[in-house]
């Protein structure tokens, strides 16, 4: 009786691996800031949160709010609205990077804005959430390498 149940409960352990990609993490993996948090940043903010800038057209491109978001010193500096608040490593809760990406689609002040890029998928603000509740650990990245 021991034998088939064993079997069972090892054979449905095995399927339940199938069930999660080599990507997934469980609640206690360390979020990776270069591999998870910053393609998020690169698809969704950095459109209007890159350090000042020349453009394609000669324009100046100033960050939004004064939130440079390509550079960890910028990011750990905060914006003109939120300052300290913009990131509060090891509370999501109280950081302005996390909780503007939450709020309704219908909020001025939603990020990232309407029309500017799509809005964070539950996944990613999920994410975003757990890397600074882990203590936002940016590794050894410094600045964003733009792709050209």
């Amino acid at each position: 009786m021991k034998k088939p149940f064993m079997l069972t409960m090892a054979a449905a352990s095995l399927g339940g691996f199938a069930l999660f990609s080599p990507t997934s993490a469980s609640a206690d993996d360390k979020v990776d800031f270069a591999k998870q948090i910053l393609p998020i940043f690169e698809a969704k903010c950095m459109k209007c949160h890159e350090t000042e800038h020349t453009d394609d057209t000669g324009r100046i491109k100033k960050p939004k709010s004064g939130l440079v978001m390509d550079t960890a010193e910028g990011l750990k500096k905060g914006g003109k609205e939120h300052k300290e608040k913009t990131l509060v490593a090891g509370k999501a809760a109280d950081s302005a990077l996390y909780t503007m990406t939450t709020l309704p689609i219908t909020d001025e002040m939603v990020m990232p804005p309407e029309g500017k890029a799509d809005p964070l998928t539950d996944a990613e603000k999920e994410l975003l959430k757990k890397w600074i509740d882990q203590g936002a650990d940016f590794g050894t990245w410094t600045k964003w390498e733009k792709k050209k």
